[in-house]
């Protein structure tokens, strides 16, 4: 029984696969041996979970890196710095004049709206990054490459997990260039410490989820290149205005604030300005566990709406 064991092992570890059934087999021939062969048994099969979790992260590592490959052009990389310049710089400086100075109070200190902007300008990038997600999935969907993947060793959840990934990698890209960029406005104005970056990290991170969860959503479900476009396009429109990535809530009719706080980039942009204003309180730790929560629920409903998909 032993050479029929070990034979059989090394059948299942040759293919590179143990299905339910193999392991329920070996489970009952070790069972009638020494504890010493259960023990190598357990040896075994962590060896097999540790290769199928490597295996599972090198596909990952392998669609993102074809993700941004894809994605990321010229045009792209142009769009993302060039747009939030503008805003920072054009608008940043054309609005102080009509918001007083000392409206924007933030942990205490007094803000200016240019450097107000700038902070805000970090979340509505990482927002403006996720259009991505929906973009890979449909053009994948439309050209057949969908299939041609998910025909090879991929799953739909490593194709998520790339998707996401390349997501959190282009914001945390885009974050850094515009903290780069507008150097010149938030400089002495703003901490970078520790603490602080944690914030920030976790606020681009959860941001990404959020909104790549979206796209993968509407891309889920839209079935025109021209419908996905336009409610896209609405629906991240609605985000961006009803928050406080561009003027802060305060002073706006009541149920206008109420709106702000119904939107994750709000939480988004209020996480990222308190971590690098040094203002962070109760309030703040409120907020970083709404947006988690918000965040996993929609990714769980992208994933569930990624697996019901037709292809």
């Amino acid at each position: 029984m032993k050479i029929e064991i070990k034979i059989y092992l090394a059948i299942n570890i040759l293919v590179g696969h143990f299905s339910l059934i193999s392991i329920y087999y070996i489970i009952y021939q070790l069972s009638l041996f020494s504890s010493s062969l259960i023990t190598c048994y357990h040896l075994i099969l962590n060896c097999y979970l540790y290769c199928y979790r490597k295996k599972m992260l090198s596909a990952v590592v392998m669609l993102t890196y074809r993700n941004i490959v894809a994605v990321v052009d010229k045009l792209f990389l142009i769009w993302q710095i060039l747009f939030p310049l503008v805003y920072i710089f054009v608008a940043g400086y054309a609005y102080s004049s009509l918001i007083n100075a000392n409206e924007i109070i933030i942990g205490g200190k007094t803000i200016h709206y240019n450097v107000f902007l700038a902070v805000g300008m970090i979340g509505f990038n990482v927002m403006n990054s996720s259009t991505v997600a929906g973009s890979i999935i449909w053009n994948d969907k439309r050209n057949g490459m969908l299939q041609q993947i998910l025909v090879m060793p991929y799953s739909k959840l490593q194709y998520i997990a790339s998707t996401l990934l390349t997501i959190i990698i282009m914001g945390l890209a885009s974050a850094s260039i515009i903290i780069i960029a507008g150097l010149p406005i938030i400089a002495g104005t703003i901490t970078i410490d520790i603490t602080s970056t944690v914030y920030l990290i976790f606020a681009l991170i959860m941001g990404s989820i959020f909104f790549g969860s979206i796209a993968l959503i509407i891309s889920t479900r839209i079935k025109s290149n021209e419908g996905f476009t336009v409610i896209i396009n609405s629906v991240f429109l609605f985000f961006a205005f009803a928050s406080s990535a561009f003027y802060p809530p305060t002073g706006l009719p009541e149920p206008m604030q109420y709106a702000f706080y119904l939107n994750p980039l709000t939480y988004i942009a209020d996480i990222t300005r308190e971590g690098l204003f040094s203002a962070i309180d109760t309030f703040t730790n409120i907020k970083v566990m709404v947006l988690g929560i918000i965040s996993g629920i929609t990714f769980l409903i992208a994933t569930f709406s990624m697996y019901k998909m037709r292809i």
